[in-house]
């Protein structure tokens, strides 16, 4: 029996159970389609997460005190705005370093209130955050050096105190000192922002000095900064910590955060998520390779009387083996075919959503089909040989 009249055989042997067939490809179905959605939406979940450590600057770090925001925190451990002087003077990797102070307080505008994180920084914020303006402008080193009373506001509270309004030129209470709007940042439109769950904090920016004289606090929260090249982002904090253990007298006092820290995270919830997923498709995959099995050997006993009567009339034990073969593998190949389909259809459909860029894996397809063909091969193969091995005259006999 040649490959092709082989391949006839096993195409018209399954059309003649359409149902059975597709019940039996289910599994193979679901297995593929989840090994091919998983690896895609995990590499352009992955592409997407790259994408937004480049936005934001993957050479980013801040550096704060261990105990900041505790009662009792050392104060000779509280950061300063010399401690910034110092670190940019002894790294000369630092690009830009600069303090933030935040206090949670009350906003007010014509006795409609808002609660907001006020932060006191520099001019260099907005580009070191890499933060867009929707209306007016950010922090002028002229207002910084003054210590002016303006502040920059973000959507979130724009909306909560002017509504539809302009809130530019407008004057706004902050902790009981009137400041002047002078710009509104752009919502973070960031694949990140998307994942936010429950209450946000709405946020306002004003320059550290009135910040200083608004709360009545010299202290510094933490040192925002970014280096020239990402490969001294480790060391660069390394020895920052140092100095300001140094410089405090301390040991051991200082913490520092990284993109670098973010973006090994998110890989990790991203590999454990693909392992956790691959492992259901792959049971789905046992699973099918069991169901075909199963029906192949039902499909043996269905046809012990066409066997013996082929053997009869000179069928050898390889034209048997081959024939029932090949229905394993048509049956497992197309079910691969059909799982291709669906989980390209089911990626591209996530990334959509997700708004992640869409990674066809070839090899992850090429798998596939791979896998399809050996899933026929091996659990197709124990039927088939004891259909090619069934004794003739028994065989024609079979009631």
């Amino acid at each position: 029996m040649s490959l092709l009249e082989g391949l006839r055989g096993a195409l018209f042997s399954l059309r003649t159970n359409k149902l059975r067939s597709g019940l039996t490809m289910l599994g193979i179905i679901i297995g593929i389609a989840a090994v091919i959605a998983v690896v895609t939406i995990g590499m352009g979940g992955k592409a997407a997460i790259m994408q937004e450590m480049e936005k934001s600057g993957v050479n980013l770090f801040v550096l704060y005190g261990k105990s900041v925001g505790n009662s009792g925190q050392n104060a000779g451990s509280i950061l300063t705005l010399q401690d910034g002087e110092s670190l940019r003077r002894a790294l000369p990797q630092v690009k830009v370093l600069l303090p933030a102070s935040i206090e949670y307080a009350s906003l007010e505008v014509n006795q409609k209130r808002s609660s907001a994180m006020v932060v006191g920084t520099t001019p260099e914020f907005a580009d070191l955050r890499n933060r867009d303006i929707a209306r007016g402008r950010f922090l002028s080193e002229e207002e910084f050096s003054a210590d002016r009373r303006v502040v920059v506001i973000d959507q979130t509270l724009a909306e909560d105190l002017f509504g539809a309004g302009n809130p530019l030129g407008q004057q706004v209470i902050v902790h009981n000192v009137p400041c002047r709007v002078i710009g509104v940042l752009a919502k973070d439109t960031s694949s990140f922002a998307q994942f936010n769950v429950g209450p946000q904090n709405a946020y306002a920016y004003i320059p550290w000095g009135t910040w200083s004289d608004v709360f009545q606090s010299q202290r510094v929260d933490q040192l925002e900064g970014s280096t020239y090249r990402e490969t001294d982002l480790t060391s660069t904090i390394e020895s920052a910590k140092r100095i300001l253990n140094v410089r405090h007298g301390t040991t051991n006092q200082y913490e520092a955060f990284n993109m670098q820290q973010l973006v090994q995270s998110a890989n990790t919830i991203m590999r454990i998520l693909t392992s956790f997923i691959g492992l259901v498709a792959g049971i789905s995959l046992l699973v099918g390779g069991i169901g075909i099995m199963n029906i192949m050997l039902v499909s043996v006993t269905e046809r012990t009387r066409e066997i013996g009567l082929r053997k009869a009339v000179g069928a050898k034990e390889k034209d048997i083996l081959l024939q029932f073969l090949l229905e394993a593998i048509v049956l497992s190949l197309i079910g691969g075919i059909m799982g291709i389909a669906l989980g390209v259809g089911s990626a591209l459909i996530a990334s959509y959503l997700l708004n992640w860029p869409p990674l066809l894996s070839g090899w992850a397809i090429i798998f596939a089909v791979s896998f399809s063909i050996g899933v026929g091969l091996f659990f197709g193969f124990y039927p088939a040989f004891k259909a090619a091995k069934l004794e003739p005259m028994a065989a024609l006999r079979y009631e």
